[in-house]
């Protein structure tokens, strides 16, 4: 059995994610004989409800026990070190200038520091899972089936939090989002505010732990987020759902990532989130509203038909399968003299499963098929751009990423 300590106050809101912004909904494809009687309407529900489905529940679930498993999962890593130090032997450990085992409590301490962040953020549902308390107080879980590509997104999450909502990152988000809000208020200045108070809505598929989401309800947008990954939404839902103070949450992200140090300390690095009070900043604006819909982009808006005034793909049109589908959507998603804006590279991520279908295209042959669906691109340019990196690592990856604005004039 697992065991974490508990309180009774951690058990409130149990199974349920609620946003104080607007609240997550995971959106479902209708099924086919439901279909002819809803015109363009799909299944909309609450995650809570969601889990009531046995799919999403267990994904929950999994995601969940990835969480509680962090400590133990990283603890592991250093014994390791541990180990591997030891097997060198003493002719080789003596020349180094410090005190290894030092280095390695301070990767315990670390580790220790963010799992009080993750707990925070899984504790909620901890009702998913079988557990009793013990007379001392002592509260055992059932045995956690923890996948390892949770427990990857959870390590990935939190240097995600780095790039996007802490000062370290503020570099790198000016990069990408910079552009695409200065598009935004250029294209939408001279709407008045009558305009915004009935609502000019954005669309941002593939919306990840929400920092340009926020951005843009900042700017007076009603902006809806779509995330298929629920490890995105549940770090994304705790953010909203608590009043958190700027830099109330202390995080290191990155005593995981360990190659092309220059200095190893930087290793260990204390990162502060949010760097901002995010309802505080929310609430100077009269018109900005947020909301996030989980589910696969295809398959939510395909239906929808001139819906939003502007759809925004930051770092998301190559997610796709088939990209020209993508396009298809977005085009018939966007109301006429509606505006997309897109920032990204083409770097394909399904390119690696042989069982997947994956359509790769050029930028050239994309413009194509952007133009012919009735589009009329307005700006094209290069922006080179870092992801989610370390900037006092000896290496990170460049991306040089087409940024263009497309109005659909048909």
């Amino acid at each position: 059995m697992s065991s974490i300590n508990s309180s009774e106050d951690d058990k409130k809101n149990e199974n349920n994610i609620n946003s104080n912004v607007k609240s997550i909904s995971i959106e479902e494809k209708p099924k086919e004989e439901e279909n002819q009687n809803k015109s363009n309407n799909n299944n909309i529900i609450k995650l809570s409800d969601a889990l009531k489905d046995p799919n999403i529940y267990n994904n929950i679930k999994s995601i969940i026990s990835a969480i509680f498993n962090y400590q133990v999962d990283a603890l592991n890593d250093v014994n390791k070190m541990e180990r591997d130090f030891k097997t060198i032997g003493e002719k080789y450990t003596k020349r180094l200038p410090f005190d290894y085992m030092d280095r390695l409590k301070k990767f315990k301490e670390a580790i220790l520091l963010n799992y009080t962040f993750l707990f925070k953020v899984a504790s909620p549902y901890r009702g998913l899972f079988k557990y009793y308390k013990d007379s001392s107080g002592e509260v055992y879980f059932e045995p956690l089936n923890v996948q390892t590509q949770d427990l990857i997104g959870i390590r990935s999450n939190l240097r995600l939090f780095a790039r996007d909502w802490s000062s370290e990152g503020i570099e790198e988000r000016n990069e990408t989002y910079k552009p695409i809000l200065n598009e935004l208020k250029s294209y939408f200045k001279n709407k008045s505010k009558k305009d915004f108070e009935n609502g000019i809505k954005v669309l941002v598929p593939g919306a990840g732990l929400g920092r340009l989401l926020y951005e843009i309800g900042k700017l007076g947008f009603k902006v809806e987020g779509n995330e298929l990954s629920f490890n995105m939404l549940l770090f994304y839902s705790y953010l909203i759902d608590n009043n958190l103070k700027k830099n109330e949450i202390i995080i290191q992200p990155f005593i995981h990532t360990l190659n092309n140090l220059l200095n190893f300390e930087t290793a260990f690095k204390k990162i502060m989130i949010p760097d901002e009070n995010i309802k505080e900043e929310l609430s100077k604006t009269e018109t900005g509203e947020l909301n996030m819909i989980g589910g696969e982009f295809c398959a939510i808006y395909k239906e929808k038909i001139n819906v939003y005034d502007s759809i925004v793909t930051c770092f998301f049109i190559d997610t796709a399968n088939n990209i020209i589908q993508y396009i298809e959507i977005i085009h018939n998603s966007l109301k006429l003299g509606g505006l997309w804006l897109n920032i990204g590279p083409l770097f394909y991520l399904h390119t690696d499963n042989p069982n997947e279908v994956n359509i790769q295209l050029g930028w050239n042959d994309i413009k194509d098929v952007i133009i012919g669906f009735g589009f009329e691109l307005t700006k094209e340019e290069i922006i080179e751009t870092t992801y989610s990196s370390d900037k006092d690592s000896m290496m990170n990856r460049v991306y040089r990423c087409i940024f263009f604005s497309a109005v659909k004039k048909k």
